[in-house]
């Protein structure tokens, strides 16, 4: 799976002995397009968020996901975004800062 499958979610990972669960996104798209890009890394995370909201995230048995975790959403870029999606992302972590959550961004 990756961004462009816009209605599931790529990977769920969490451990025992931590209350954290990363919601990761694979993101493989290079950055010529820098709407559409944004576009569907929003439409990803609104599928995150649904995800967590409607309860699914707290059905799954393995891994185990703790009673309150500490949901942060990874983006995993195959390349270095623009300063204009660096922008973005700074927006998307205030939001989601908002909602009690933490959103990273991580290079490969």
């Amino acid at each position: 799976m990756s961004v462009v499958e816009t209605n599931k979610v790529d990977a769920v990972a969490a451990r025992p002995d931590s209350s954290i669960v990363k919601l990761v996104i694979t993101d493989h798209l290079e950055w010529e397009d820098f709407e559409a890009h944004a576009l569907l890394i929003q439409d990803k995370i609104n599928t995150y968020l649904e995800f967590v909201e409607s309860g699914q995230l707290a059905q799954i048995q393995t891994p185990k996901i703790p009673e309150a975790p500490d949901i942060h959403i990874v983006l995993m870029l195959q390349y270095p975004p623009t300063n204009e999606a660096m922008e973005f992302f700074g927006r998307v972590r205030e939001l989601l800062a908002g909602m009690g959550m933490k959103f990273d961004v991580e290079v490969d």
